[in-house]
C-alpha cells in the first residue's frame, strides 16, 4: 500500500497539469481569474494506514457491500483506473481535501475518506464523506461518519441522509 501514497511522479504531475483548463469562456469576466493549481506542492497523506483497512484490502482488494441503507463500493489498492491512488489524483483530493484518502464510493457519487489530517487514534483515522462534486473540509462539504474504518462499515444509515 506504500506505493499508493508515494510522492507524485513527473508523469502524474504532467497529466494533472494537462487536465486543468479554464472552465470559463473568454467572454466571461471570470475567465481572467482562472489560475491552475500546482500539484508539485501537494502533500499526500501519511502512509501509515489502519491495520483494519489493510486487512480488508488483503482480504478483498476492493468490492461492494451494503449494511442496511449504507452502501460501499471499495476501491482496489492499486487498480489502474479506479484504485485508491487513481481516485485520489483523478479527483484532485490533495488540492481540495489535503490529508484525505478515498477508500470507497457510496453508489451515488459520495466518497468515503480516511481523515488523515491528524495522527491516528488507537491506529484508526476518522471516516468522513464528501460528494465528488463538492469536495472540501468545510461543514457544508463533508460529514463525519465514524471514528474508525470498522465502525463506518458497521453503520446502516445511508450517508447521503446525514447531510
Amino acid at each position: 500500500m506504500a506505493s499508493v501514497l508515494e510522492p507524485l511522479s513527473g508523469e502524474e504531475i504532467a497529466v494533472i497539469n494537462r487536465r486543468q483548463q479554464n472552465p470559463f469562456p473568454k467572454s466571461d469576466l471570470l475567465h481572467a481569474t482562472f489560475r491552475p493549481f500546482d500539484p508539485t506542492h501537494w502533500v499526500l497523506p501519511n502512509p501509515l494506514l489502519p491495520a483494519s483497512y489493510l486487512a480488508f484490502l488483503r482480504w478483498s482488494n476492493g468490492g461492494a457491500f451494503r449494511t442496511g441503507g449504507r452502501e460501499f463500493g471499495f476501491f482496489p489498492a492499486l487498480g489502474s483506473g479506479c484504485g485508491v491512488r487513481a481516485m485520489m489524483l483523478g479527483y484532485e483530493l490533495p488540492e481540495y481535501m489535503p490529508g484525505a484518502l478515498p477508500i470507497a464510493f457510496n453508489g451515488g457519487g459520495t466518497f468515503y475518506l480516511l481523515d488523515m489530517r491528524k495522527p491516528a487514534r488507537n491506529g484508526e483515522y476518522p471516516i468522513v464523506c464528501s460528494h465528488s462534486g463538492n469536495l472540501g473540509w468545510d461543514a457544508d462539504e463533508c460529514v463525519p461518519i465514524a471514528d474508525s474504518f470498522p465502525n463506518a462499515c458497521r453503520g446502516t444509515v445511508n450517508v447521503d441522509e446525514l447531510r
